[in-house]
């Protein structure tokens, strides 16, 4: 994120005020992360950690709103 405001800082910051939650894999935490996020985005952003269920089977399973961005960019793509 940093990279985007330090391209774009205007239009970032414009962008990411309307951030209300994120939602981030088990890797991202920790509070510093947390804290990152809220300082990048100037506001009271929401970070969730996704967590991983307990595996029952070995098939392909679609964890609730763990995909949204990585399906979002690979239809832009």
């Amino acid at each position: 994120m940093s990279a985007l405001t330090d391209l774009y800082p205007h239009e970032a910051a414009q962008e990411l005020s309307k951030l209300e939650v994120v939602w981030v894999d088990q890797g991202y935490s920790g509070k510093n992360f947390a804290q990152a996020v809220k300082q990048v985005c100037e506001n009271q952003v929401r970070v969730e950690v996704v967590e991983v269920i307990e595996r029952i089977s070995k098939t392909f399973e679609r964890l609730p709103k763990r995909w949204i961005v990585e399906g979002t960019f690979g239809l832009k793509n």
